[in-house]
């Protein structure tokens, strides 16, 4: 079994990598239950990078999204990477292919110029420690949002930061400027 681990634009994702995508994403999110969950809807940003985790036997086992962001914090300008929409396939959770998303998405952060301040993610409270495990921290300030085009408070999921060439705040305000990931 051999295991890669690849980042493109989404821009040019092949019609093989999109219907290996849909069919993760329907594995991990069935259509029924993402008709009920809360955050349907919300207005979420679309990633502008593809992390693809692609096992030679398996196919496609996890994914993570990424983006770039202009923002603010406490009104100063900052430069922000985001991850979101992280999922594995449920037949290879705990094999560390998430991880290797995530170590993936980080190192592209980094090779970023001008380079970004830090990262940021949302997510439910049963990920918490999992992401704490590859650096990220909980933010414990507000999070603005664009909802219908108007600023909101975010409040549906935790959100977590990593220091990337600066150190991640952990209070405060952040406005990201557009919507979530």
């Amino acid at each position: 079994m051999s295991l890669s681990v690849s980042l493109s634009a989404v821009d040019i994702r092949s019609d093989a990598n999109q219907q290996a995508l849909t069919g993760l994403s329907g594995m991990v999110y069935p259509p029924a239950e993402v008709a009920d969950w809360p955050g349907h809807r919300l207005e979420w940003a679309a990633p502008e990078w593809d992390v693809f985790v692609v096992d030679d036997e398996l196919g496609m086992v996890s994914y993570t999204g990424a983006i770039l962001r202009d923002a603010e914090h406490d009104g100063k300008p900052v430069h922000l990477g985001g991850v979101g929409g992280v999922k594995t396939h449920p037949d290879s959770r705990g094999r560390g292919h998430a991880a290797a998303g995530l170590r993936r998405a980080a190192e592209f952060f980094e090779t970023q110029k001008p380079p970004l301040d830090f990262a940021l993610l949302v997510c439910n409270d049963s990920l918490l420690a999992y992401y704490s495990r590859f650096g990220w921290q909980q933010f414990h300030g507000d999070l603005l949002t664009l909802q219908g085009g108007e600023p909101k408070k975010f409040g549906f999921n935790n959100v977590m930061v990593m220091d990337l060439s600066a150190k991640a705040p952990t209070t405060g305000r952040i406005d990201l400027l557009g919507p979530p990931w």
